[in-house]
Formats: C-alpha cells, sequence, structure tokens
C-alpha cells in the first residue's frame, strides 16, 4: 500500500504544470461550463490596496507584490527603503529561465509611481526544475525598495494551516486592478503533500502571483500566492478546462507558499544584511 502510493506521487510530480506568471490559474466554480465562470473577485477596499502592488520587470507585469511591515528589532536596523514579498518566480523570464534585468514595485498597480528594486534576498528558487512542489516551497522572496512606501505595510503571521477564511489580494487582469477573492477555505491533499504550502480555493489569475494570502479574521498574511497545482493525465491539454471547474486538492487547488519560522529567519537575516549594508 504505501508502496503504490509513493508511486502516484512522483507521478504527480513529473506532471504538475509549471508555476509560473504565465502556467494555469484557477478561477473555481461548481463544474458547469453552462453557467458561465464564476468569478468571486471584487475591487479590493481602499485601506487593503494600500498595502499591495503590482511586480514590473522590462516593461511587462509580472506578479503582485505585498509590503510588509517589519518587526521592531527588524525596522530599526533598516533605515532606507520599504520592504515587499512575493513569489520568486515572479522575477524570471518563464520562456529563457533568465532573471529579468530592471524591476520596480508599483502601489496600488499604478503605472507611473513604480519605485526600483534595491536587493532581492537570497533564495533556492530554481525556475527550471521538474519537481513542482520543491519548487512551490521555495517559491517566495523578500525584495528590498530604494525609497520607503507612503502608506504602512501588513504583518506576517505563523498561523498557517489553522485559518479557517481566507481572502486573497492580487492583481486581476480583466478588471485592470487590485481584487480580493474572499470567503476562501483551506485544503489538505494527499496528492500535494508539503509541509511548507497552504492549498485554497481562492480565484486567482494571472497577474496575482505573489499576492498575499489573508487570514480574514486576522488581516494578517499567512502565504503567499504562487499558483495552482494539477494534476491530470490529460497534461497541459487540461489548462483550457480550469476556469469555473470544481476545486478538488486531489487534482487542482490554488496554492500559496505558507509564512513560517523559515521565512521569517530569512526576512530578520536579510534585513540585518542590509542594515550593514553588505551585499546579499
Amino acid at each position: 500500500m504505501n508502496c503504490h502510493r509513493f508511486n502516484i506521487s512522483l507521478f504527480a510530480l513529473a506532471i504538475l504544470a509549471p508555476i509560473s506568471p504565465t502556467s494555469i490559474a484557477a478561477i473555481f466554480g461548481d463544474g458547469n461550463p453552462a453557467n458561465g465562470i464564476e468569478d468571486q473577485r471584487l475591487l479590493a477596499p481602499i485601506d487593503l490596496q494600500h498595502s499591495v502592488g503590482t511586480v514590473i520587470c522590462d516593461g511587462g507585469l509580472r506578479g503582485t507584490a505585498v509590503h510588509i511591515n517589519l518587526m521592531h528589532s527588524d525596522s530599526d536596523s533598516l533605515q532606507q527603503g520599504s520592504i515587499v514579498l512575493t513569489a520568486a518566480h515572479v522575477l524570471y523570464d518563464p520562456d529563457t529561465a533568465q532573471r529579468y534585468e530592471k524591476c520596480a514595485y508599483h502601489p496600488q498597480g499604478k503605472r507611473f509611481s513604480g519605485v526600483v528594486f534595491d536587493r532581492v534576498s537570497a533564495h533556492d528558487f530554481r525556475p527550471t526544475t521538474n519537481n513542482k512542489i520543491r519548487q512551490a516551497n521555495q517559491d517566495i522572496v523578500f525584495i528590498a525598495l530604494k525609497q520607503k512606501l507612503r502608506h504602512s505595510g501588513m504583518e506576517l503571521n505563523l498561523t498557517g494551516q489553522s485559518s479557517r477564511h481566507l481572502q486573497l489580494l492580487g492583481f486581476n487582469e480583466n478588471q485592470n486592478n487590485i481584487s480580493i477573492s474572499s470567503n476562501c477555505q483551506p485544503f489538505l491533499s494527499q496528492t500535494f503533500v508539503s509541509s511548507q504550502l497552504l492549498l485554497h480555493d481562492c480565484d486567482a489569475g494571472r497577474g496575482a502571483s505573489g499576492g498575499p494570502l489573508i487570514d480574514a479574521e486576522t488581516g494578517t498574511v499567512v502565504g503567499i500566492h504562487g499558483g495552482t497545482l494539477l494534476f491530470s493525465p490529460l497534461g497541459k491539454e487540461a489548462r483550457n478546462t480550469i476556469a469555473g471547474a470544481s476545486v478538488d486538492p486531489e487534482t487542482m487547488v490554488n496554492q500559496a507558499r505558507k509564512i513560517d519560522v523559515d521565512v521569517l529567519a530569512k526576512l530578520h537575516d536579510f534585513t540585518a544584511y542590509l542594515a550593514k549594508h553588505l551585499p546579499y
């Protein structure tokens, strides 16, 4: 029995769709195409928009990022720019697997208010790996900006899987704004197994990668949206059936990199290096 499950897990990893800004992004519904696509995303409240923006690299919109509030021990040592958090894959060209050269954070997604990246934290994200679960586990990065942002950010929280009610903030390419998907819930899966991922059914489209997954009760960030995990014998052909499909934690579900002690430790190390003006 254990051997059988192990083989299934290997097969799943081999055919998972790539997690990238141009990969599938699921908007879940009742699975009946006749009812249309049940996209539940709405324009985010202005106070939440103030903490979220888009990532523009080499002239194109690559994803979403969230401005984070630092703990006193970290903020006291950081005197210059603000720090935002996003998915690491938004910094890479999905066609060439190369890092984009010039990136900026645009608060509230405003095109003409970009704040240039200063430094990017060390990470283990590999854009070309075939192990998509491991790739998703490493799909998170902190970015120091060259200037301080005007509005305050959001707090990070370790609640993770205990969060019962979730929300996702992210760029909505259909409405060209920062939208919110509410009334979402977390899932457990026997197919997509990782203690570092938070599986969820928040609606998300292209450009939402890197957006904050929020605990609706506390308003804190519990994860960073990475994309959709897909297990299907149809492979890439299944991408055309994503919009409006029913969520299934064993075959198709959205995922976020969970905020855990490792993520907080990386943030602390990053701010320490920035305070000492050391290369990172």
